[in-house]
């Protein structure tokens, strides 16, 4: 089994990667926004990875831009927060959920310009749910390296007529519920605010603590 290193590093390069397939263009379902977009958008990160490499600031920006649509962040924030939730204002919120992303953004630019261009995705039909507000995608991540294949589950939401992914899962580990686990003990340590004001300083790296937890 692969530990959540490893996932991380495959399945959120798959993740923004395909996060900007969904940004790209509004269409009937998941899978086929996917299926029309990505191999474009690799190609588009191709052809400016040296600006990219040379300038990460731009980089950011233009995950940021592009990516943030694609992305529910909103519920995201819900999701991780939890039980925190009832102690948090609408300003502490917001405030959580962009620095949460900014977090992720910075955290995973550099693994996306290392793997772009590594690994081959595969698109399976979507599975919608009976009440068509939510959807799953199966993928495949194939890595060029010859190593075993990554099988990836999408969890999207239908927000106001636009699919967003909210959570992602490798392996039956999910992304969110994991960075919700870590979240959970971080601000029973100390406070939401604490919490916000460490994600916003850039004190709070919850990726290496994820790869901490996998490498053991």
């Amino acid at each position: 089994m692969l530990g959540l290193k490893t996932i991380s590093r495959y399945a959120l390069t798959a993740l923004a990667l395909l996060g900007f397939a969904l940004a790209a263009q509004a269409a009937p379902s998941p899978d086929e926004v996917v299926k029309s977009t990505s191999s474009a958008l690799q190609a588009d990160i191709r052809q400016n990875i040296k600006k990219y490499q040379a300038d990460k600031s731009a980089f950011y920006a233009m995950v940021n831009d592009r990516g943030s649509s694609a992305f529910d962040t909103a519920y995201i924030t819900k999701v991780i927060l939890g039980t925190h939730l009832k102690e948090a204002s609408p300003e502490q919120l917001k405030q959580f959920e962009v620095a949460f992303k900014d977090m992720l953004i910075h955290n995973y630019a550099d693994t996306l310009l290392q793997y772009y261009d590594s690994v081959d995705i595969e698109v399976k039909p979507a599975r919608p749910e009976a009440d068509g507000k939510r959807a799953s995608v199966d993928a495949v991540i194939a890595r060029k390296d010859g190593k075993p294949p990554i099988p990836l589950t999408f969890s999207m939401r239908n927000s106001d007529g636009n699919w967003k992914v909210w959570d992602i899962k490798a392996e039956n580990i999910s992304i969110v519920l994991n960075f919700r686990t870590q979240m959970d003990a971080e601000i029973k340590a100390s406070n939401l605010a604490s919490v916000i004001e460490r994600l916003q300083s850039g004190k709070l790296d919850v990726k290496n603590e994820a790869a901490a937890a996998g490498s053991k």
